[in-house]
């Protein structure tokens, strides 16, 4: 026989009316925001458009993948374009070969727009130069051709004639179009890095320290900076009665005061950046976030350090850090990575910006759009 059980209770809630209507709400509201969001996107296409038509626009694209091939088995180290002739600097390894000529570390080429045609050295075959350069091979046996420096009209061919990268021996050459004439062999004075950093260390003075049980330094009255009591402390409050901070990290020397540290920082903006050398050690660096409070330590800081546009933020020699504390940063092994120039696109809006290694051929890009 069946049986059939019937409940005096609703098991139904009773604000499932208002959880429907809750839930159509939010549906009518996410689809007026998707019709909005479609509208600006149609907007700022028509308005690139119509940009484009006014002011032009270039765009890019790769139009083959050439192979270069030497005489030599070799490590390439820089080209350099002459219009279509190009330069190819290499460095070879010799053996017991004594007599080292020009050919041994550079190869010319025309490029016809299809491929890379070998060239004779006439370019560069001239009296003074092939005696200044086999001296130079002559007299230093580690010596090796490291890169090109173009400023203005002037070619600059560095050498490095020792381990230490700062030895460096600068041949200077005149550029006449497709044609080259020989200077002098004494410019290592005029091969400089541009500026490694767009902005100022300002340093901590005494009238910022903050005296009581745990002193430390304040920076702009929104960070506070110690390194002492054993560790290097970052605050952001300003209150002595406390050692803790919101970032710690271990000191060499425990009983240093607060006058032993050097204590340097740039404001720039939501982000504050902080140049920090305990005593007796080797600086460290780190990125202050006002707006998330937070702090990271990032020191290829003093690689270099360069505002992006309209003070978007700073870009390193590995990656990025934002105003909204956005970043990214490469994990990178390499050292005395500088800063060694920008280059405009056609378009005159995007820009690459790019990093090279002193001794070594590793190059970073980063393509700013």
């Amino acid at each position: 026989m069946p049986c059939f059980i019937v409940s005096k209770y609703n098991t139904m809630p009773e604000n499932t009316t208002e959880i429907q209507m809750d839930s159509g709400a939010y549906e009518v509201i996410l689809q007026r925001l998707q019709v909005q969001k479609n509208k600006i996107l149609d907007n700022v296409a028509l308005l690139n458009k119509e940009r484009k038509e006014v002011f032009g626009a270039t765009a890019f694209e790769l139009l083959a993948n050439l192979r270069i091939n030497t005489a030599n088995n070799c490590v390439a180290k820089d080209i350099l374009a002459l219009g279509n002739l190009c330069i190819l600097g290499y460095n070879v390894q010799f053996g017991l070969k004594q007599d080292i000529g020009i050919a041994d570390v550079f190869s010319i080429y025309r490029f016809d727009g299809k491929e890379f045609a070998g060239q004779n050295l006439s370019v560069l075959e001239q009296e003074e130069f092939i005696t200044e350069f086999k001296n130079l091979y002559k007299y230093y046996r580690n010596a090796s051709f490291s890169r090109f420096h173009v400023k203005g009209n002037l070619l600059y061919m560095v050498f490095q004639q020792t381990a230490n990268v700062q030895d460096i021996k600068v041949f200077k050459w005149l550029i006449d179009g497709e044609r080259l004439q020989f200077m002098d062999g004494r410019s290592a004075h005029e091969v400089k890095y541009p500026s490694q950093h767009d902005f100022t260390w300002e340093k901590a003075t005494r009238d910022m320290q903050r005296t009581g049980k745990n002193p430390h330094v304040s920076i702009l009255d929104r960070v506070f900076v110690e390194t002492i009591n054993g560790d290097l402390s970052i605050k952001i409050e300003d209150n002595t009665d406390t050692g803790k901070g919101i970032y710690h990290e271990d000191v060499e020397q425990k009983d240093q005061t607060l006058d032993d540290g050097e204590i340097y920082y740039a404001d720039l903006g939501n982000i504050i950046l902080l140049r920090i050398k305990p005593y007796l050690e080797e600086e460290r660096y780190f990125i202050f976030n006002d707006r998330l409070k937070t702090v990271m330590r990032v020191d290829t800081l003093a690689d270099a350090g360069l505002l992006l546009p309209e003070g978007q933020g700073v870009l390193l020699s590995n990656g990025y850090y934002l105003q909204n504390g956005e970043h990214k940063i490469f994990d990178r092994k390499l050292e005395q990575v500088k800063y060694s120039g920008r280059i405009d696109a056609p378009n005159g809006e995007d820009f690459c910006m790019y990093f090279t290694r002193k001794a070594a051929i590793a190059i970073s890009c980063f393509l700013i759009m």
